[in-house]
């Protein structure tokens, strides 16, 4: 069995290459997807009203009959910057302001921040014009600082009040002493008493004299305005580029997604390690991606080296056949619909026949590319008059210009309706490889071509045809159950690349009004007739036809050698004791094929007992 790993390489540049390729195939979604976004940040910034914000920094000085004394006192800003935001500040700043608008809505557009490791508030206001953001950032500014300033004189006021009126007690009482002391005798314990009351009352009155004189001459700072509100040049908000950016990223996003989302839902094959990764099926090989023309490719190409390695494995992984003599036989179907099949089978027996080996190449599609692939001419000797025993297969192969060792059996007429006979194919199958080295057959998709699966069990291997970018892994996996219930040697999988539509069209009109069974030969109405051909090439040298077909050396070996495991063997066939291992032919109206060409109705016989020869 060949490698599955014929095809890789290092698994992390493999991945690199996997996402660079997922991003060129869906780059227009990406695209998209990013014009959308900066087209919905456009529009958000037609929609979103201009604000404008202008800031007033304050600096905040302590208040109260300590501060002088204490100079490291310090003010909670906090507590400040919520005294800011308050009703009453919003009240006097209304007035300032001169407008209607309510305190409570005037304080929803006050912002106030506090540096760090600073007695500095910074008063923010936001309008919907320049001026407005001004004059509010300002008033809130000197509202508040007015408010502190009338609340710190208040305090100050009742304080000096208090002093007063204790004061002016200690004196009524000191009136009062006095006049007991004038009253009472000399040395009396009335008048000691009387002075020592006295002395108190003084000492009590300096003290209270000591509060009140610094009250009297102290001032009230609540601090001042050392940035006032600048009329603002731009808008704060919506910012127009943060949108746009916002927007454009949203977007990119969205189409990272929505391409994930599709590229995980889409199927197609589009490298070789998507066949091993979802089908589990080994690669043989991957071609270039790119291809000039349907054609059987020069040696030099690097398809066609690619496709001499492949030969190379093939001649030591594919077994060699149980029956001595018998050439190798190998199997090409297509995945999808499709030329694939039938470009890889062309080029690969090319690649056998360079190395001076006998190929045979057979094609049952009726709308097979190979004729125009090989420069193969379609005269009157194809598969179909094999089949209907109007021609031996050895007469109706045909040479390919400039190979001599490569011969070509082009479909012909054959009727796309109707199920070809599987027991004359492989008659024919059988002929060739007891005369040619390798014999390539390529066959539609065994889904839709019934000979494929029932073909699939008698070669020495299968190997499956996909096309990039067309072929779908669903497609693979059908194929593979179908050559699986009938234990077919699939050994692997070619991915070919993107493949151009050939020249003229290879697909011929489906027969109107057939039944699609062989067994009716009386149909009302006469099949279509089919497709133009394509010219053949003309030969660069001495005609093929020239090139006999020599036969093949018989094995030396002493006896057959032993089928390969996995591999079924054909039945044993009674009828033909001489030939082994020959399938049986069709007998009676069984055996009989009805080609496209033939409009009279006439059925042929397939007749095993007719020499071939």
């Amino acid at each position: 069995m060949p490698s599955p790993h014929l095809a890789e390489s290092d698994a992390d540049g493999l991945a690199l290459m996997a996402y660079l390729g997922w991003l060129r195939r869906r780059w227009w979604i990406l695209l998209l997807a990013a014009v959308l976004g900066l087209g919905g940040g456009l529009a958000l910034n037609q929609i979103q009203e201009a604000h404008y914000t202008s800031t007033t920094s304050l600096l905040v000085r302590p208040l109260g009959s300590g501060a002088e004394s204490n100079p490291n006192a310090k003010v909670n800003l906090d507590t400040e910057a919520q005294v800011v935001r308050s009703l009453v500040v919003a009240e006097r700043a209304k007035a300032l302001m001169k407008v209607d608008t309510g305190a409570d809505q005037l304080v929803k557009s006050v912002t106030v921040k506090v540096p760090p490791n600073s007695q500095i508030l910074q008063v923010a206001y936001e309008a919907n014009s320049p001026e407005g953001a001004q004059s509010g950032s300002h008033a809130f500014a000197q509202a508040y600082l007015d408010l502190r300033k009338a609340t710190a004189q208040k305090a100050l006021e009742n304080e000096t009040n208090a002093l007063k009126q204790q004061i002016a007690d200690l004196n009524k009482q000191l009136s009062a002493v006095a006049g007991r002391i004038a009253a009472a005798p000399s040395n009396s314990p009335e008048r000691e008493r009387a002075e020592a009351e006295r002395s108190v009352l003084t000492n009590q009155l300096n003290g209270l004299n000591n509060r009140l004189s610094p009250l009297v001459s102290a001032g009230s700072d609540p601090g001042e305005i050392i940035s006032d509100a600048r009329l603002p040049e731009r808008p704060s908000s919506p910012n127009r580029t943060l949108n746009l950016a916002s927007g454009m990223g949203a977007g990119l996003l969205l189409g990272i997604v929505l391409a994930l989302v599709l590229d995980r839902l889409d199927t197609r094959i589009r490298r070789g390690r998507d066949i091993s990764d979802r089908v589990g099926l080994p690669l043989l090989v991957e071609l270039p991606s790119r291809v000039p023309s349907l054609s059987v490719l020069p040696a030099t190409h690097r398809a066609s080296r690619e496709l001499g390695r492949l030969r190379n494995v093939l001649l030591s992984a594919v077994p060699e056949p149980a029956q001595g003599g018998r050439g190798r036989q190998l199997l090409l179907c297509d995945a999808s619909a499709g030329t694939a099949a039938g470009f890889v089978a062309a080029n690969l027996a090319a690649s056998y026949a360079r190395t001076g080996q006998q190929v045979a190449l057979i094609t049952t599609k009726p709308d097979s590319a190979v004729g125009a692939i090989t420069g193969v001419a379609e005269g009157r000797h194809s598969l179909a008059s094999v089949l209907r025993r109007d021609v031996p297969p050895l007469k109706a192969l045909a040479p390919v210009p400039g190979l001599g060792q490569l011969r070509v059996l082009v479909p012909g007429d054959l009727d796309a309706d109707v199920e070809l006979p599987v027991a004359g194919l492989l008659e024919i199958m059988h002929e060739l490889s007891a005369r040619f080295d390798h014999v390539v057959i390529e066959t539609a998709q065994p889904t839709f071509a019934v000979e494929a699966q029932a073909l699939g069990r008698y070669v020495d291997a299968v190997i499956m045809v996909a096309e990039a970018g067309k072929t779908r892994s669903g497609e693979i996996t059908a194929a593979l159950q179908q050559f699986e219930q009938v234990n077919a040697p699939v050994i692997g999988a070619v991915l070919a690349p993107r493949l151009p539509v050939p020249a003229g069209g290879a697909a011929r009109p489906a027969a109107s009004g057939g039944s699609g069974n062989s067994g009716n030969s009386g149909g009302s109405s006469a099949p279509a007739a089919p497709a133009n051909r394509p010219k053949p090439r003309p030969s660069p040298g001495p005609s093929a036809e020239s090139t006999m077909v020599l036969p093949r050396m018989q094995s030396s070996r002493p006896g057959p050698a032993k089928p390969a495991p996995g591999k079924a063997t054909p039945p044993p066939n009674p009828g033909n004791q001489g030939m082994p291992g020959k399938p049986a032919p069709l007998n009676g109206t069984g055996g009989t094929y009805r080609s496209r060409g033939d409009g009279d109705g006439r059925s042929y016989a397939l007749d095993s007992g007719e020499d071939l020869g």
